[in-house]
């Protein structure tokens, strides 16, 4: 199915014209000097309790979804039942406890100039190392400062940086399964991504010096997919992270630049529209697959494919977004946050380009259920 420009720009101003109005608190009791104290601690740079558009939907088991499961939008076979969760269990961790042995498999100089240094690109297997610093490291970073925010504005004031720890690397081990199949006995990805970048982003995002500039005219947050359970079928479709960052441009405060990184590398701009609306247009790639092309050491290209994207937010919360492609099949998928044409749960819909039209239906808990029809 094809979608033009112009239909998906209408499409995407006529659903965000019912966005409707965050409801009042409800009212609580009077705060104790304790949890004043607390709750001074509390920012809200990267996640504020919206309850409109995609920040609705974002929480610890929505992320640990969207995120672990993102792979597989590469890839035609989606049954979350069928993944090797034992055999890829076993093989991560056999990589973590020894590293030597996954080093000597895949080679120390490769290793250090692939994974560890930008010293390569992606020819030959080479250039692993730009997801390691962009999505882990920058992006993954970002999510994890994001996490520690929303478990602070839930109550949990104690400790929120643990278990912000402990959700993405949830999400992180998840995504490491996805993507090692059934390869053995060794995952080098796996482990450069766990014991190096995943752990270097907490470090680096608990550092106040680079998380104070966000939150105003800087801004930094996630854009996931709304994943959704196909019935029938038992695939998880939808199901996407998705990093956006906005900055400032000078002597403007209409204008931002913008850009995206995860299931989709766009660069664009963002114009505001009244108040607190933006709309955005961008174009770039889609990371359409991510093949193993030597199975003994486990190297692994990319495919890249053009991808262009419109998206509406609102005070940074995605609102509607049309995005053209999306891994192996995606086509067109249009997106529709909760709070746009139902407070209560989002849409989606997206052309396979194989043939037919999958849609879905989202709670605020950001999981669903979505089918396909020819």
């Amino acid at each position: 199915m094809r979608v033009s420009s112009s239909v998906a720009a209408t499409i995407l101003v006529a659903a965000t014209a019912g966005a409707c109005r965050p409801a009042p608190p409800p009212e609580s009791p009077a705060p104790s000097v304790e949890q004043d104290s607390a709750r001074a601690t509390i920012t809200q740079r990267f996640y504020a309790s919206r309850p409109f558009g995609s920040e609705a939907e974002f929480n610890p088991l929505s992320l640990v979804i969207n995120g672990g499961y993102d792979q597989l939008r590469t890839g035609s076979y989606r049954y979350v039942a069928r993944v090797a969760y034992g055999t890829a269990t076993k093989t991560i961790l056999n990589s973590l406890v020894h590293p030597d042995a996954v080093l000597r498999q895949y080679g120390y100089a490769r290793w250090l100039r692939n994974e560890m240094f930008p010293l390569t690109t992606k020819g030959d297997g080479g250039g692993q190392w730009y997801p390691n610093y962009h999505l882990h490291l920058i992006a993954g970073g970002m999510t994890y400062a994001r996490t520690v925010e929303w478990y602070e504005q839930h109550g949990v004031v104690s400790h929120p940086r643990i278990a912000a720890a402990a959700t993405v690397y949830a999400w992180h081990f998840l995504t490491e399964i996805v993507e090692n199949g059934n390869r053995r006995p060794y995952d080098e990805d796996g482990f450069t991504d766990l014991a190096f970048f995943d752990a270097a982003s907490i470090l680096l995002w608990n550092q106040g010096w680079l998380t104070r500039p966000f939150g105003g005219r800087l801004e930094f947050t996630d854009w996931p997919g709304q994943a959704s359970l196909s019935f029938p079928g038992g695939t998880i479709e939808n199901a996407y992270m998705l990093a956006m960052l906005r900055v400032p441009l000078p002597r403007t405060t209409s204008w931002k630049a913008m850009t995206t990184m995860g299931a989709a590398f766009l660069v664009g701009a963002s114009r505001r529209v009244g108040d607190n609306y933006w709309l955005s247009a961008a174009g770039g790639f889609d990371p359409a697959d991510n093949p193993i092309i030597d199975q003994t050491t486990g190297r692994k290209s990319v495919s890249l494919e053009a991808n262009a994207g419109l998206f509406v937010d609102r005070d940074g919360s995605l609102l509607v977004s049309m995005i053209t492609k999306g891994g192996s099949n995606n086509g067109p998928t249009l997106n529709v946050y909760p709070g746009v044409l139902n407070r209560h749960a989002g849409i989606w819909v997206q052309s396979v380009r194989g043939g037919g039209i999958r849609f879905g239906l989202v709670s605020r808990m950001g999981l669903g259920l979505s089918s396909f029809t020819q």
